[in-house]
């Protein structure tokens, strides 16, 4: 009976150990099949990362190209408009800052009509 019973305790931790390994096994494959899937699923989400860098990369590139090309032409649109400005000032300076008022130039007028008149009466008095 004594060999019976270490036998038996020798079959029962053979089975625990047969139970055990197909446990781990199976539980191994589960966990492999779940790491496969995420490295799958991994590698293509980071392929489509890099693709969305990729293009992200070109459309900065692209921006920074239409910046410098709008920095050059908003450089350009403000020397021109410092000259026009400055054509102006010297436009404005001849054509409105220099004329007359109303009341200056009908005291002109006045002055004029004055001295024609003296001029007029010196002539009709010359002859006399």
């Amino acid at each position: 009976e004594a060999s019976k019973g270490i036998v038996g305790m020798l079959e029962v931790i053979l089975s625990d150990f047969d139970r055990t390994v197909s446990t781990v096994t199976g539980e191994e494959k589960d966990s492999q099949e779940a790491f496969e899937t995420f490295k799958s699923e991994n590698e293509a989400d980071t392929l489509t990362k890099e693709k969305a860098v990729e293009t992200k990369e070109g459309e900065v590139a692209t921006i920074e190209d239409e910046l410098v090309s709008l920095s050059d032409s908003l450089k350009t649109a403000q020397m021109s408009l410092g000259l026009a400005l400055g054509e102006l000032e010297k436009l404005h300076t001849m054509c409105v800052e220099g004329e007359e008022t109303y009341e200056g130039r009908v005291a002109k007028r006045q002055k004029e009509i004055d001295a024609l008149k003296e001029a007029h009466d010196i002539l009709e008095n010359w002859q006399e």
